[in-house]
């Protein structure tokens, strides 16, 4: 008995930090929306011609990745904005972000840069 419990629980386990832990309103892959980006790799994240991915707290690009915190809704639109702490290329960066939805999949919003990117799902 004691060895099927330990079984179920390192499973659990195994699903559990495989998951994560809380899903974002925005979970997906996504693509540029651009003509050049329409052959890129939508099982790939986070290699030249793979997927954007946004997973819980997670904003995962190209060589790069973001913890996105302190989450505030954007009044009257289906947005978000945060903190995004980045690193790439060795160096970590911080700045605002915000999340918007699009029929086709995501806005992208920075200051001074709109990117949209389309769902691969």
């Amino acid at each position: 008995m004691q060895d099927l419990m330990t079984t179920a629980l390192k499973a659990c386990l195994a699903t559990c930090l495989a998951t994560p832990l809380f899903a974002g309103p925005f979970d997906g892959l996504y693509r540029p929306d651009q003509p050049w980006a329409e052959s890129w790799d939508c099982r790939t994240v986070g290699s030249d011609g793979g997927a954007v991915a946004i997973e819980g707290d997670m904003f995962k690009g190209v060589e790069s990745a973001c913890k996105l915190t302190n989450p505030v809704p954007v009044t009257g639109m289906d947005a978000m904005l945060y903190d995004a702490e980045c690193a790439a290329d060795g160096e970590t960066v911080s700045y605002r972000l915000m999340l918007l939805r699009l029929p086709e999949g995501v806005a992208v919003i920075e200051d001074g840069a709109v990117s949209p990117l389309v769902s691969c799902n």
